[in-house]
């Protein structure tokens, strides 16, 4: 459980898991990102799909959390380094990072690969071997 110490201001999340799962996702970034006090998040999803097809995977969870304000990102799993050159353009204060099981090997991999200023932002990563 993530303990809420203080208000976080601008949350940063990144979600790797199959387009069946998206919703799910959609819906736990938020869960979290409102348990985190804040109320503005940065979406990014690593995917093939095209932004309408993810906007149509995710739009009960978007109705249903009107209150939280959130950019969305796609990437390309060969755009990695272009997102996190992009999130390291905002003033996060924490980011969170999401995979479902067939999708935890690669976004191990993408993990190792991050520089330490951006593992030193994560405030949760639930894509770490139980």
């Amino acid at each position: 459980m993530m303990a809420n110490l203080m208000p976080y201001s601008l949350i940063a999340s990144i979600v790797n898991v199959t387009s069946e799962n998206l919703d799910n996702f959609f819906r736990r970034v938020l869960t979290d990102v409102r348990k985190l006090g804040s109320k503005k998040v940065v979406v990014n999803i690593i995917t093939d799909l095209k932004f309408h097809e993810v906007v149509g995977y995710i739009r009960e969870a978007m109705l249903d959390n009107i209150d939280i304000g959130y950019e969305l990102h796609l990437w390309k799993r060969d755009e990695v380094n272009k997102m996190l050159d992009k999130l390291l353009e905002y003033n996060i204060d924490g980011i969170l990072i999401y995979c479902d099981e067939e999708t935890r090997p690669i976004m191990i991999k993408i993990y190792d690969a991050f520089p330490n200023k951006i593992k030193a932002m994560i405030t949760k990563n639930y894509c770490v071997q139980p």
